[in-house]
């Protein structure tokens, strides 16, 4: 229990580390971008003193790692200033646009593994035959489609032809939850489909591997039918594996669903981070460049600590983990 609590602890260094150097490439990147935020707040017709009254105002003009370290409490503290476009607080524009992003990824993980698992476990029976052969046709197919390209296809299909899921009509959760899950379902469906075929991949060949140990032979030489010993030992130990395709593909839902969000006009921060780029509004865009990031930091992270969890090779003292 004590290793597995230093281990631990020693993760959550690192990832408090990576977090301090993503917030130091953060700044930089948009430090060193060419433009003048106060120039862009007033306009071209602002007069030099003006725009240098601002710049004094906003703290511009004070050295660079005083502004680093200022910028950095507020990332850490969630107060990333103002949006320089839109006049209000960068977190809480970000929030406000937290339950799409967030809503959309969550309902993409559960379509992934909802039919991932099940397919992996039916192709994996019989190698080869007719339902692997489907799969893996359909996880060629699904894997070569952009998200985008499928978005516009379902567009057509799904609401111009058949007139279901209406595109553009947004509900938020604390209005109508119904509505709101209704409206992300054909979005998150194609953000879904190439992460089911990645995963499907890969678990395929972990328990294609797993099959061919000595412990399964050994399991069927006592009697257990192939359905347990499949849930009982193939899956668990297939799982290790998978828990890092796994966390690359919530990485992926969590930063590429901003076009899918565009395509179905959702309000999200996909549409936020594009209106900043628009707009050249540096406070907006580091805000939601440095959430992005530490979200994919968090989540390889946990990931990390899991796959040491269940990594049945670093069992010690028994049964203990690291």
């Amino acid at each position: 229990m004590k290793e597995r609590v230093t281990y631990i602890l020693s993760r959550v260094l690192e990832l408090m580390i990576t977090l301090l150097l993503v917030s130091l490439l953060t700044f930089a990147a948009f430090s060193i971008i060419p433009g003048d935020t106060a120039r862009t707040i007033l306009g071209p017709s602002a007069s030099p003193e003006q725009v240098e009254a601002l710049r004094e105002k906003m703290g511009l003009n004070d050295p660079l790692l005083f502004r680093y370290l200022s910028w950095l409490k507020g990332a850490f503290t969630g107060d990333f200033g103002n949006s320089t476009s839109f006049n209000q607080p960068v977190s809480s524009l970000i929030i406000s646009r937290l339950p799409v992003t967030f809503g959309l990824s969550f309902l993409s993980l559960c379509l992934v593994l909802l039919i991932s698992y099940p397919s992996a476990v039916i192709s994996s029976r019989r190698p080869g035959r007719f339902w692997d052969q489907v799969f893996s046709v359909f996880g060629h197919v699904s894997f070569a489609i952009p998200p985008f390209v499928l978005s516009l296809i379902s567009v057509f299909i799904a609401s111009k032809l058949f007139g279901y899921f209406a595109v553009g009509k947004y509900a938020s959760p604390s209005k109508d939850f119904g509505q709101y899950i209704y409206c992300l379902l054909l979005p998150s469906f194609c953000v879904a489909i190439p992460k089911i075929a990645m995963t499907f991949k890969f678990l395929r060949a972990s328990i294609l591997t797993e099959k061919s140990n000595d412990y399964v032979r050994t399991s069927k030489s006592r009697g257990l039918s192939d359905i347990k010993i499949m849930f009982r030992h193939i899956l668990p130990n297939s799982n290790v594996s998978v828990i890092t395709a796994l966390s690359i593909v919530l990485s992926d839902l969590l930063g590429g669903s901003l076009i899918v969000e565009q395509v179905f006009n959702l309000p999200g921060l996909g549409r936020l981070l594009i209106q900043a780029i628009g707009r050249r509004d540096f406070p907006l865009l580091s805000g939601i460049v440095f959430y992005l990031a530490a979200m994919m930091v968090i989540v390889y992270f946990i990931a990390d600590v899991l796959m040491n969890m269940c990594d049945p090779r670093l069992r010690k003292n028994r049964g203990d983990i690291l």
